[in-house]
């Protein structure tokens, strides 16, 4: 752990800043300047963005001013995501408060309320009630003399302006969304005080730079526009007849409603437990001059269980702070009259977070601990475990802390680890691991919750370098587990109220818009008002809920000495029945628990899918192999699943069921996990199912889908997962692994308008008439340079990426090899020849990364198989007609008969014998010039005489031994002999290689080899350091003579057309959905003129396309957008340069 020296030099630093420095510190807060570089950061109805939310089974839109789910505005409320129906039918946010205000009549002017309220006698004369809200039209209030809306609207410089529609490439802003990174500010305003100021470039984290969760969306309004209690210059005098009220007289009187700021924080996870639900969090800063003693946060849901609103129901669960609703029959009839009924399931919310008190003296949230706070700076630093003892047995209510916690302190983790920081209120901030421990942080120690403010470390994805805090044993705001980003570090108060009533209550007349009816009601349904009436347990027919947290204090952020931000949050929730929906309700609090923090799957992969004719070629980029778990502090990376579907839920691959039979996990087109130790099924969810870690296939970043319909269009997704941590039994639940999600963005039309990086839509096509793909024209069925046997073959993958400039070489790299030892491939590089390396594994696989558009994909043999083909006598060698046999009277220039057997052993002998992946030749001299004297082997029976034979080992060039087995004794090398072909090892023991014998064939005749005679032993051998592919690539080309004959091949499908076809996407929440037909093996660049059997002109279709398509459809309608009748159809193709067709296709009713 972090060195104990380290920590108590900082020890008298710290007891002098608890004498000097207040309490709470303003950099343990987000601030956003007033302005800068000419943009003044205040909400502005011109930055009203409307986005669509879809990171797991919960789709719908929203509004960057607090609303969600709005009425009427496709999709809103949708669960399951693609069912195209509704649950919800609006969710907004409301805070309230009493404030002194001063009576309209006494005020005729502003410096009137200004010289009254400086009066050092001043008492207020009346008690006004603000209430901000912006809710759909039912709570959006207006100004009656400008038509300016007063309420929550957006601060700008949270999103991107400019931003421009991928499909349709016109302005569309939306608040930005984690994924999409066009949606992201230049920088963010909230961060100019980190280390990178502004944090250009990356996501805009709760936790730091990077998402919490699959899908998030973050942006910040403020209700300085709401007017109500000012002094209006349109009307020379109060707005409201109840009083005037300023936030910031003094300071900035242009400074309406309450003052406050909030941020807002959408979070969606879409892990198999966390799918149905997404959580909405508030950060509520008080930005103006004066302090805020009694505010209510509250939240508003409007049900709206499928279009039949007059069998809704809803109940809530008092213990659980959850209300949930459900539909009589349970059906529901869909947004478009055209789809059929769908089940609607449960819909509820649980009320999370609430606001603090952390000045009262009390232990309001029972955890043992009085007065907690997210915002504490100064801290005492204790570094052994019987301090901390002493600490908190004068300070917690141990029993409480227990009870609360699920364990004693002396279990938490700093406790364990000797060291702890007070401020870090419930004992779970760790510094890094000192592994050597020299006091300071090295490379390769963990660095657990120690990673700095912007959370992260060394192998995150994208890291920038250090930053404050990172590193240096200390906590530090925006790490993990300590102030703002521990939820427990604050003494909340709880859910305080809450309404369970119908949508016409609250939406009769202006309800929601009269500051005076909406806070009467909330102050009514607050449970220690005298007069709360419970609601009741069902409400039948369009439920309305209100949840309620207050009062509340918030002092004026500019007070340093006090707490000016604080917090409130909700999850939506959905479930199959009731059972479904408690189970994700305790999942949700088991995230919230956990710092709205999730199991993490590996980093995602980055898919590309190119059509092809009759096939679809996939392939993704290897980040996801170095994944690093914050977490567990751990590289966890286990395999890859490729999955497939037609529909954007893929959901006929989802039909991996669990014990109760309910579809849970997909099933995969292929699946490819590291060769390792870990494989097979485990138990997860509790045991109710199981989980393929994979069968140690090795890692593949490449597949070609071949079954597939030219014209239908496949949903594809490749998702990493990880390893999980096993059980260790008792209490321990382990982790189970963790797998990407994937999101593809369907429209109201059901085309596809966005995906994830994982996930592609494609449609497969023929190629363009003439279409010759890109490829390479070198041999490489053996290497270039070197001794391997293996070949290797080139997959194109992109075909625009080919480059055709590039001289390319691949190299190996091998295990340590010597004589006699096999070696093993271990990695490969791919570089332009002279240049860098392009690409590179350590761990050899059968497939590359792809490099410039392209694959390179290895057939390795194994070592040390006999390659017959190239063992035996030699006749011509070193010729183009080199020929190899055993039977040297089958080949030309040989005399002798003797024919050979070789074998690798001898009747299974391991011991002795061990196989090589070399390659020998044994050659016959002259016995006048030299010959052979076998060495001598005690006991093995071998005779030592000699003979005009040699045998060499090609690889080595070195000479190797021979042993003769002389069955017939008479001292000569002759047919029924053997010969056992032998090298040392480093202990220079003896070890076969291969044992060959002289056959008795051929006749009587005994005729022995003539000098230069030679024959040669080939084994397979892998690739290794001394190996070489070198290759040059070709693009992609048309061909126009083969366009030409090739015109034949044009065809339509389906035709006939039978009122359908098999790949029309279904339709979404609005229209008929398509029709459509298909032309095929078009050339790349042709007009298609449609005629009717009486010869006119029905439609005519340019097709302009590139080298991956070759193909147009046909919407089915005329040149003026008409529906065509049913009947014959006469097309003609003309391709300027190549030629045209004429044929013809039915469309039957």
């Amino acid at each position: 752990m972090v060195g104990i020296r380290m920590i108590k030099r900082f020890i008298i630093s710290v007891w002098f800043l608890l004498i000097l420095a207040p309490f709470y510190s303003l950099n343990a807060q987000q601030t956003i300047p007033d302005s800068l570089n000419g943009v003044v950061y205040r909400g502005a109805f011109d930055n009203i963005a409307r986005g669509v939310i879809d990171g797991n089974l919960i789709e719908t839109n929203f509004r960057n001013h607090g609303e969600l789910s709005r009425w009427n505005d496709l999709p809103w409320g949708v669960w399951p995501r693609g069912v195209g129906g509704r649950h919800i039918d609006g969710i907004g946010v409301v805070v309230s408060a009493y404030v002194d205000g001063v009576a309209p009549d006494r005020v005729e002017t502003f410096q009137d309320y200004l010289d009254i309220i400086s009066d050092p006698g001043f008492r207020p004369d009346t008690l006004l009630n603000p209430v901000i809200i912006n809710y759909r039209e039912a709570g959006a209030r207006t100004s009656p003399y400008n038509g300016d809306l007063w309420g929550w609207l957006p601060l700008p410089g949270f999103n991107n302006p400019n931003r421009v529609d991928p499909i349709t490439l016109g302005s569309a802003p939306v608040p930005a969304l984690s994924n999409d990174l066009d949606s992201w500010p230049d920088f963010w305003p909230d961060r100019l005080e980190e280390d990178d100021s502004g944090w250009p470039g990356t996501w805009n984290g709760r936790d730091g730079r990077f998402p919490s969760s699959d899908l998030e969306s973050y942006y910040v309004m403020d209700d300085f526009s709401d007017y109500e209690y000012a002094f209006g210059i349109e009307t020379n005098g109060a707005h409201s007849g109840l009083g005037v009220y300023y936030p910031s007289p003094f300071e900035d009187p242009s400074i309406g409603g309450l003052g406050l700021q909030t941020q807002i924080r959408l979070f969606q996870w879409a892990n198999i437990l966390a799918e149905d639900a997404m959580f909405i969090i508030y950060r509520i800063t008080n930005k103006s001059e004066q302090d805020q003693s009694r505010l209510f946060f509250s939240q508003i849901v409007d049900y709206g269980l499928g279009q039949d609103e007059q069998d809704d129901n809803a109940s809530y669960d008092p213990f659980l702070d959850v209300v949930f609703g459900w539909d009589s029959d349970g059906l529901a009839d869909p947004t478009n009259p055209g789809e059929s009924r769908y089940e609607l399931g449960y819909a509820g919310f649980a009320f999370l977070e609430s606001p603090a008190n952390d000045v009262n003296m009390l232990d309001d949230d029972l955890d043992g601990i009085t007065d907690e706070s997210r915002f504490l700076e100064n801290y005492l630093a204790l570094t052994s475990q019987s301090e901390i003892d002493s600490y908190v047995s004068s300070n917690y209510n141990t029993a409480q802390f227990e009870l609360f916690y699920g364990q004693s302190y002396d279990e938490r983790p700093a406790y364990k680890a000797g060291i702890w920081f007070t401020t870090d209120e419930n004992l779970d901030w760790i510094g890094f691991t000192d592994t050597n421990e020299n006091d300071v942080w090295d490379i390769g120690e963990p660095l657990n919750n120690d990673v700095g403010a912007d959370g992260l470390g060394p192998f995150a994805l994208n890291y920038p370098g250090p930053d404050s805090g990172e590193g240096d044993g200390l906590p530090t705001n925006g790490e993990p587990n300590y102030n703002e980003l521990d939820v427990d570090e604050s003494d909340q108060i709880g859910l305080t109220g809450f309404d369970l009533n119908t949508r016409p209550f609250y939406e009769s007349g202006d309800n929601l818009r009269d500051d005076t009816w909406l806070f009467e009601r909330i102050e009514a349904t607050l449970f220690s008002n005298p007069d709360y009436v419970e609601p009741p347990t069902v409400v039948a027919n369009e439920p309305f809920i209100l949840f309620t947290s207050g009062e509340v204090e918030l002092f004026s952020e500019s007070n340093p000495g006090a707490k000016s931000t604080d917090f409130f949050s909700t999850a939506w929730i959905f479930g199959e029945d009731e059972g479904d929906f408690f189970k994700n309700r305790r999942t949700v609090q088991n995230i919230y628990n956990s710092d709205y923090n999730f199991a993490q799957p590996p980093i995602m992969p980055t898919l590309t899918a190119i059509p092809g004719d009759e096939q679809v070629v996939l392939s993704w980029d290897t980040l996801s192999v170095n994944s690093f778990d914050r977490f567990l502090q751990d590289f966890d990376f286990e395999g890859y699943k490729l999955y497939k579907g037609t529909d954007n839920l893929l959901s006929d691959a989802r039909s991996i069921s669990d014990v109760n039979g309910t579809p849970t996990f997909y099933e995969p087109l292929a699946r490819w996990d590291l060769d390792n130790d870990i494989s097979g099924t485990i138990p997860v969810l509790e045991g109710q199912a199981m989980y393929d870690l994979g069968s140690n296939t090795g890692l593949e970043y490449y597949y070609v889908d071949n079954d597939v319909t030219n014209g239908k269009l496949y949903y594809y997704a490749i998702v990493a997962y990880d390893r999980g941590i096993q059980s260790s039994g008792g209490d321990d639940p382990g982790i189970d692994p963790q797998e990407n999600t994937f999101r593809v963005s369907l429209n109201g039309a059901g085309a596809v308008v966005g995906t994830s990086i994982n996930a592609a839509a494609v449609m497969p096509t023929t190629k363009p008439a003439g279409y010759i793909g890109g490829g390479t024209d070198t041999d490489l069925s053996k290497v270039t340079e070197g001794s391997g046997t293996g070949s290797a073959s080139i997959s194109v993958a992109v075909e625009e990426l080919i480059d055709e400039s590039k001289l390319y070489e691949v190299t190996f790299t091998d295990s340590a090899s010597s004589v006699g030892i096999q070696r093993v491939t271990t990695g490969y590089q791919i570089r332009e020849a002279g240049g860098a390396v392009l690409a590179s594994s350590n761990q050899f696989e059968s497939t590359s990364k792809i490099v410039d558009g392209f694959i390179v994909n290895f057939m390795n043999d194994g070592p040390g198989t006999i390659i017959r083909e190239r063992t035996g006598w030699v006749s011509n060698e070193g010729q183009e007609n080199e020929i190899y046999n055993l039977d040297p009277t089958e080949l030309d220039g040989f005399s002798t008969n003797w024919e050979l057997a070789i074998t690798p052993d001898r009747d299974g002998d391991l011991t002795n014998f061990v196989r090589t992946d070399h390659d020998y030749e044994v050659y016959f001299v002259d016995p006048a010039d030299s010959t052979y004297r076998p060495p001598l082997i005690f006991g093995a029976g071998f005779s030592r005489f000699e003979i005009p034979v040699f045998a060499r080992n090609l690889i080595t060039g070195e000479l190797v031994d021979l042993f003769i087995l002389d069955n017939n004794d008479n001292d000569e090398l002759n047919k029924g002999d053997v010969l056992f072909l032998a090298e040392r090892d480093d202990r220079n023991r003896v070890k076969y290689r291969f044992m060959i014998s002289i056959l008795e064939s051929g006749g009587s005749q005994d005729i022995a080899p003539s000098p230069g005679d030679k024959f040669k032993i080939s084994t397979t051998r892998p690739f290794g350091r001394d190996d070489l592919f070198r290759f040059t690539m070709r693009k992609q080309v048309i061909d126009n003579d083969l366009a030409k004959d090739a015109l034949e091949n044009i065809y339509v499908a389906p035709n006939p057309y039978l009122g359908a076809a098999s790949w029309e996407r279904k339709s979404g929440s609005i229209g008929r959905g398509e029709r459509r037909i298909e032309f095929f093996n078009l050339p790349r660049t042709c007009t298609i003129r449609i005629f009717n059997v009486r010869g006119e002109l029905v439609r005519t279709i340019e097709h302009e396309g590139s080298f991956n398509d070759g193909s147009v459809a046909w919407d089915l309608r005329s040149n003026d957008s008409e529906d065509v009748a049913y009947g014959i159809y006469f097309y003609h193709v003309t391709a300027p340069g190549i030629g045209e067709y004429v044929d013809k296709f039915a469309i039957i009713k």
